[in-house]
């Protein structure tokens, strides 16, 4: 009992951590920069308020953790992009994998006739379920939530409930997740979106190459990186090998769209409206999205 304690400890913390960055990232001054969650301040367990906070905030998490500020910020305006894209061109179910204090069924445009499923541990979602209805004044109607824990249940159970269409193209996000779990995890996920969800499916995750997880590439941030989050408890210890993330998905029966390294992440989401990039993005986190079989 004390184990499965602390691992549903490290889940919301992880949860709470990506939270407050988004809660803060929506103090930049710069528009074209700021983090569009408006909704994240809700999770949090201690609110924050001023415009100052910001700086200080960004140079004591660039201290720890060179560079994930920064990637968070640019993940978030991407997910969102990607999301946003999808929805507009007629996806009407959404699956949330590891949605921890995700909100983006809750604040994304045009989203009333689209299904959204989050899928997450129980106690987790319970949390959440409690103070998105104190926000929003109860629980949206088209919001799902199953409860799954990754480490013992098969993401097949989505296929069991009433609430996923296996029927209808589906667009998954896997935010945070990928490189916390074994290969088997890996694949297991990756397989559920290529044989078992709609031709047209797709996926966007983040993930690391393999070099980052063993060390042997010095990237920006990596170090300090694999040190901190192995002294929560919470080591990386999946990555892709370097450069193959292309044969890597087809042998899963996925097909890449887009693959962002963190420079491209920088260029896209990170300018400043003088043109300027706001900071280093760190260097051993990519982003990609990839669909499933087409016929």
């Amino acid at each position: 009992m004390g184990n499965y304690a602390k691992s549903l400890d490290k889940l919301r913390s992880s949860a709470l951590g990506a939270a407050t960055v988004r809660a803060f990232a929506t103090l930049e001054v710069d528009a074209l920069i700021r983090n569009p969650d408006y909704l994240a301040m809700q999770f949090l367990d201690t609110p924050f308020t001023g415009q100052d906070a910001l700086p200080n905030f960004k140079r004591q998490l660039d201290q720890i953790l060179p560079g994930a500020y920064h990637f968070q910020n640019a993940r978030t305006l991407h997910i969102d992009a990607c999301i946003t894209r999808a929805i507009n061109d007629g996806y009407q179910q959404i699956v949330m994998l590891g949605a921890g204090f995700d909100t983006r069924a809750y604040r994304l445009e045009n989203t009333a006739q689209v299904q959204f499923i989050e899928v997450d541990l129980l106690s987790l979602q319970v949390e959440k379920k409690q103070k998105v209805a104190r926000v929003l004044g109860g629980l949206p109607a088209n919001v799902a939530y199953v409860p799954l824990d990754f480490n013992t249940q098969s993401l097949i159970s989505l296929l069991e409930t009433d609430v996923f269409d296996a029927s209808k193209p589906t667009y998954f996000n896997w935010e945070g997740v990928s490189y916390y779990l074994n290969s088997k995890g890996v694949d297991a996920t990756l397989q559920f979106v290529a044989k078992h969800a709609s031709p047209g499916s797709k996926i966007v995750f983040d993930y690391m190459p393999q070099s980052m997880i063993n060390g042997s590439v010095d990237f920006y941030g990596g170090a300090e990186s694999r040190s901190y989050m192995a002294k929560l408890g919470e080591p990386v210890i999946f990555g892709i090998p370097d450069g193959s993330i292309n044969s890597f998905l087809e042998s899963r029966g996925l097909t890449v769209c887009e693959d962002l390294d963190p420079d491209q992440l920088a260029q896209r989401y990170l300018r400043r409206a003088d043109g300027s990039i706001d900071g280093q993005v760190a260097g051993y986190i990519r982003m990609v999205e990839a669909a499933n079989r087409l016929s």
